[in-house]
C-alpha cells in the first residue's frame, strides 16, 4: 500500500464511521500536519476519496465530506442488480453448498462488524458477499463490469444507512434472504431477493416489482 493509500484508508475509516461528518472541511495543510506527510500526498489521497464518491474536492481550497445523492445511488443499485441477476441466472449448479456455507461465513463478519459499529468493515465484508455471488457465473467480463462499481459501495451504504435512519444490524439482516435464497436452490427465488434486495426503495422500480415503494434503499 503507498503511502496516499494509507492516508486515503484511514480518513476512508473515518468518513464511512461518521467520524468526519457529511459537510466537514479537509484542509489539505492541516491533514499535511496531522499525518506528517506532504500535500501532495494528501492531494493523492484525496483524488481517491473523490473518485469513490466520498469527497468533494473544491479546487485550490478544501474538500467536503459528502453524501451520495438519491439518483447516483440508484444508478449503482440499479447496475449491480442487472450483473448478479445475469450472473445467478444460470443457475448455481455443484457450488450451491459451497456458496452457501461463503455467504454465511461473509454475513458472520457482517455482523461483527455491526455490532462495533464499524461500517468500513461491514463494506468490506458486503463487498465479499456480493462478490461471492457475481463469481458463481464465472464469467471474468462480468465480473471486471461489478468490480468497476466496488469503489462505490462505501459512498452508498453511508449514504443509505443515513438516508434510512437505520441500524447497521438492519442492514445486514437486509442480506438474510439472499443466503436463504442460495441455500434453497431455487434460482427463481434467488433473482427476486436479489432484485428486491437492489430495487425496492426506488421509485422507478415500484411498478416492476409489483408493489409500492417504500422509503428506504437497499445497499
Amino acid at each position: 500500500m503507498s503511502l496516499p493509500e494509507a492516508v486515503g484508508r484511514r480518513l476512508r475509516h473515518r468518513i464511512l464511521n461518521n467520524e468526519l461528518p457529511a459537510g466537514t472541511r479537509l484542509v489539505e495543510a492541516n491533514l499535511a500536519a496531522e499525518f506528517g506527510v506532504s500535500r501532495g500526498t494528501i492531494r493523492d489521497a484525496m483524488r481517491g476519496l473523490q473518485s469513490e464518491g466520498l469527497i468533494e474536492i473544491v479546487p485550490r481550497r478544501y474538500s467536503i465530506v459528502t453524501r451520495m445523492s438519491m439518483q447516483d445511488a440508484e444508478d449503482v443499485c440499479y447496475a449491480r442488480y442487472v450483473l448478479e441477476d445475469a450472473s445467478v441466472a444460470g443457475g448455481l449448479g455443484q457450488r450451491r453448498k459451497d456458496l452457501s456455507r461463503s455467504l454465511r461465513l461473509a454475513l458472520e463478519h457482517m455482523s461483527a462488524a455491526a455490532r462495533t459499529d464499524d461500517l468500513d468493515a461491514l463494506v468490506d465484508s458486503d463487498t465479499r458477499f456480493h462478490e461471492l455471488l457475481i463469481d458463481i457465473s464465472g464469467r471474468s467480463r462480468l465480473k471486471d463490469l461489478w468490480s468497476m462499481l466496488d469503489s462505490q459501495m462505501g459512498a452508498l451504504m453511508r449514504s443509505a444507512v443515513e438516508r434510512q435512519g437505520i441500524g447497521l444490524i438492519d442492514a445486514v439482516d437486509r442480506h438474510r434472504q439472499l443466503l436463504d435464497a442460495v441455500e434453497s436452490g431455487d434460482v427463481d427465488r434467488l433473482r427476486r431477493a436479489i432484485r428486491d434486495h437492489y430495487l425496492e426503495g426506488f421509485p422507478e422500480h415500484a411498478a416492476e416489482l409489483g408493489r409500492p415503494p417504500r422509503a428506504d434503499t437497499p445497499a
